[in-house]
């Protein structure tokens, strides 16, 4: 009956057999291997690696996964280095995704193609032999006879297959009384994605994880032997090496590479890619690249040769065989090491635009935010399906420049439902201009609020551009607007109104119903600077002029405010105010968490913040904080206070009013704001293109969800394009309203 390889007569465990006769059987098992016929040498670590099962998925989602474990968790040089081989390998009309990733796997040394395999774990198999135990390992569990005097465990041809590991731990568990220890590892990891451009919040680092010794389930401490085929699984070749290193077991048969013990499979189609991610090393440093064999089967055996008896000595002595000594370590260690990665150090990849950076930046924004977005179970698990959208947006129309590049990747960013999902080139231009206007969303609508295009007016309402409808033209620029409320999705799509790529018309109407057609030329980026984004730019002061003397107003936008010491002189002219408004439609600067502190009177906490934490490849936790704070005072403010707030608002904005909104500090008046807080993150991609995402989940101090929810209005107050054009800031009105009569 055949056995995995082994061909074994049928009375072999019916009589006790002698040594010799032992020896003789163990002789044709190891003789009938396929790794006797292989005599020379691999040339690099690939050639001692076995396979794993095939992909279950789409090649794309395949080599997208594969490529973001190298990239955050390999032993290559640079993340450009990495892009870049992924990017050379992505042309063509089609990918070929197998191709691809031999290809991929070609140009990069931490990695290696080889044909997937369909073979599973199958049932353990434990074969006695007088008193030794021979142990194929696999599913269920193992027990040996009372009378096991030694235990040779067969690691050749495993599969590279679920359960592997536990097969191997149970093997060695059951010839063991004692835990047996296993050599660390040197892993890359993570909390959030470290940011590529200019800034970080988020970190890498590479530390020495210590590894569960491997537990004991014998009676007796066995000795053991270990056989190794040329090629091992990397769970066989990472439990070779940690026996022999332990000096726990012999080797008998090929050396073990380590490289192999260190990678993982990532299967990608019919073919799939190791990839190296790990460093094994022990109290004295770096294991070997090899581990060599203490009884080499690789030698030609012929009846009557000196080797033929040496190897039956030696297997047929194998119960009385004592502990192995150590592995030498005199050859100086090959292997590139584990490192930091440091993104800002690493220079910005060409501007270039082709299909095969398109769909190489689609792999990498979807690899990393499968690993590193912490909202699916807000938003929903869709990414897997957009990128196969927006891959096969690139195979019907073919990129050829950045705008190209660009539009992807909004498209794929817009499944996130993520108000921090921007894309941007770095470098070079995609817009000839800007308009200079700041627009306000009314009834569904863009209308302008300021002006600095001669014929453009406040309350004018846009109902066209280019000769398109405007419902037509935010329909389509909000399927590649990422946002979390309706009211945010509405502004980032109507933001690329401002974005000319040259004369450009647009349908104007005004408050009396009349429709116009006016020409705006592209103007400099100062222009649009210069006409803002908050809704107003009222300063910080008594609304006297607004009849209501008693009440103080402090806006909070950058735009008018530029740092906390203004915040607090601002404040500090609230005092005796019968009642105060502080407007956080805009976006603020300087220190909120001081702000929030002298309007707070009490002991507060900030929201809370969960950051996605990877210790190696295959653990993921969350790493969770919060911060306590205490009131400051001279200035401070104790009376009654209204919290504007609108679609506009958020992040920082939202951050500094969900303190005031969890202490029962304010009223909120005016619209929902944007549902987007946290810190983001940026990547660098090839094409010389930037693409953000929120890093981290934030919750309202109560734990309840923020993300989506956003601040919600007490009292909901919005304009409309008659008041916009009057100059009336009707939140603000109403604010005054609920502070002077309390409704």
């Amino acid at each position: 009956m055949s056995h995995h390889g082994y061909v074994v007569p049928r009375r072999i465990g019916r009589r006790r057999l002698s040594r010799l006769t032992f020896s003789t059987v163990c002789l044709g098992l190891l003789l009938g291997s396929e790794a006797l016929a292989q005599s020379a040498p691999p040339e690099d670590w690939c050639d001692r690696a076995a396979a794993g099962p095939a992909g279950t998925r789409p090649g794309s989602l395949g080599l997208s996964a594969a490529h973001a474990q190298l990239r955050f968790f390999g032993t290559n040089a640079t993340n450009l280095e990495t892009d870049m081989a992924l990017a050379a390998v992505l042309e063509g009309a089609t990918v070929d995704w197998d191709a691809a990733a031999t290809a991929y796997a070609a140009a990069l040394e931490p990695a290696c193609a080889l044909d997937a395999t369909r073979a599973t774990l199958r049932p353990v198999q434990v074969l006695n032999v007088g008193p030794i135990a021979f142990i194929r390992p696999g599913t269920g569990a193992i027990h040996l006879p009372r009378q096991t005097r030694a235990v040779v465990i067969d690691l050749r041809g495993l599969p590279a297959a679920p359960g592997l590991e536990q097969a191997l731990a149970n093997a060695i568990g059951a010839a063991s009384s004692a835990p047996v220890e296993r050599v660390s590892r040197r892993v890359r990891v993570h909390e959030g994605v470290t940011d590529e451009i200019n800034f970080n919040r988020y970190w890498n680092d590479v530390e020495v994880q210590a590894s569960t010794p491997y537990a004991a389930t014998g009676r007796a401490e066995l000795p053991v032997a270990l056989l190794t085929g040329r090629t091992l699984a990397p769970a066989a070749a990472r439990f070779a090496v940690d026996l022999r290193m332990a000096r726990r077991a012999w080797l008998v048969g090929e050396p073990v590479s380590t490289a192999v013990a260190e990678t993982r499979w990532m299967p990608i189609a019919d073919k799939g890619l190791l990839i190296r991610t790990e460093q094994l090393e022990d109290a004295q440093g770096v294991v070997p690249d090899l581990i060599p064999a203490d009884l080499d089967l690789s030698l030609p055996l012929g009846d009557g040769a000196p080797e033929r008896s040496a190897v039956q000595r030696g297997l047929g002595n194998l119960e009385f065989l004592g502990q192995p000594g150590p592995v030498d370590r005199t050859a100086p260690v090959q292997r590139p090491p584990m490192r930091v990665r440091e993104p800002l150090n690493e220079p910005f990849p060409p501007i270039a635009a082709s299909s095969s950076i398109a769909r190489a930046n689609l792999l990498i924004v979807h690899g990393t935010t499968r690993l590193f977005y912490p909202y699916f179970h807000v938003v929903g698990d869709g990414i897997d399906a957009r990128l196969q959208e927006t891959l096969a947006s690139v195979d019907a129309s073919p990129v050829t420049d950045r705008k190209g590049l660009q539009q992807r990747l909004l498209r794929f960013n817009e499944v996130l439902a993520d108000g921090h999902g921007f894309v941007f080139p770095i470098g070079g231009v995609l817009v000839g201009g800007f308009f200079p206007v700041t627009l306000e969303q009314v009834a569904g609508e863009p209308v302008i609020r300021r002006s600095l295009v001669p014929g453009v007016e406040p309350g004018d309402t846009l109902v066209s551009v280019a000769g398109r409808p405007m419902s037509e033209w935010l329909a389509e620029e909000m399927s590649r607007a990422s946002a979390a409320t309706p009211g945010y999705l509405h502004d980032v799509a109507a933001r690329r109104l401002l974005e000319l790529s040259g004369p450009t018309e647009f349908g104007l109407r005004s408050v009396d119903g009349i429709t116009r057609t006016v020409t705006v030329l592209p103007q400099p980026h100062a222009q649009l600077l210069q006409v803002g984004d908050a809704p107003t730019h009222r300063p910080a002061g008594r609304l006297t002029d607004l009849g209501a003397p008693t009440l103080h107003y402090i806006n909070m936008s950058d735009e008018v405010l530029p740092s906390i010491a203004a915040f607090n002189e601002a404040l500090a002219g609230a005092a005796g105010a019968s009642g105060l408004v502080i407007d956080m439609r805009g976006y603020p600067a300087g220190n909120h968490y001081e702000a929030a502190r002298r309007l707070i009177p009490e002991t507060f906490y900030s929201p809370i913040f969960r950051v996605p934490y990877w210790a190696g490849p295959d653990q993921m936790e969350t790493h969770e904080n919060w911060y306590e704070w205490t009131p400051l005072s001279n200035p401070s403010y104790g009376g009654p206070i209204v919290l504007l707030v609108g679609p506009n608002s958020v992040s920082a904005a939202e951050n500094f009013s969900i303190m005031l909104t969890a202490a029962g500090r304010v009223t909120v008046i005016g619209r929902r704001s944007a549902g987007t807080n946290g810190n983001i993150t940026r990547l660098s991609l090839p094409g010389r293109m930037m693409v953000y995402f929120t890093g981290m989940e934030v919750l309202f101090p109560d734990r309840t969800r923020f993300h989506g929810v956003g601040i919600v209005p007490d009292i909901e107050s919005a304009p409309t394009a008659v008041d916009i054009a009057a100059g009336r800031d009707t939140e603000l009105l109403r604010a005054i309203q609920f502070l002077t009569s309390g409704n």
